[in-house]
């Protein structure tokens, strides 16, 4: 079940690379955000970066905004920077060391989405799981993936429609509790 987006969220705790304040979710009549979740040492979340960048590549132009979320906070931006120069993630970078979009999405693995859309009660999670349902469990996975359950969600939404929310479990890196 989704949760309704925290209200209480502290979004001077989410930053970007240069260590400024982002809020990264759509307003009322903004088009859709999706927040992927990584982590720089996850090998499940690096195999997804060629099947991110054509799902970036592709919604961009239709107005969805992709953001990498890093919620590691022992990631620093230099090393998140390294990571998308070598895996090709041109998208926006977000740094969540106090986990506030984390536990807003409710998600607890890299790579895991979750898919926001803008509404007169503010933003409004719609999809919160895998990209795909390549991987079946930790180290099991298919050839190709059945499912492409992102790519679905956004093609729903570029077509206009309105979504009732769903998740799917997501199998990559567990993200672990702060201390």
């Amino acid at each position: 079940m989704l949760v309704s987006w925290a209200a209480a969220l502290t979004l001077a705790a989410v930053l970007d690379l240069a260590g400024h304040a982002v809020d990264p979710l759509p307003r009322p009549g903004a088009r859709p955000a999706v927040l992927v979740f990584v982590r720089t040492d996850c090998p499940i979340a690096n195999r997804y970066a060629p099947e991110l960048r054509r799902l970036q590549d592709h919604f961009a132009r239709k107005g969805v905004a992709f953001w990498l979320v890093y919620p590691d906070p022992s990631e620093t931006p230099e090393v998140i920077r390294r990571h998308q120069r070598d895996f090709g993630l041109g998208f926006h970078a977000l740094r969540d060391p106090q986990h506030e979009l984390l536990k807003a999405t409710q998600a607890t693995v890299t790579p895991e989405t979750a898919v926001f859309v803008g509404s007169a009660a503010g933003p409004r999670m719609v999809y919160r799981g895998r990209i795909d349902d390549r991987y079946v469990d930790f180290g099991r996975s298919r050839p190709a993936p059945t499912t492409r359950d992102l790519r679905e969600v956004l093609e729903a939404l570029a077509a206009g429609s309105t979504l009732m929310p769903r998740t799917t479990p997501a199998v990559g890196c567990f993200i672990a509790p702060l201390e």
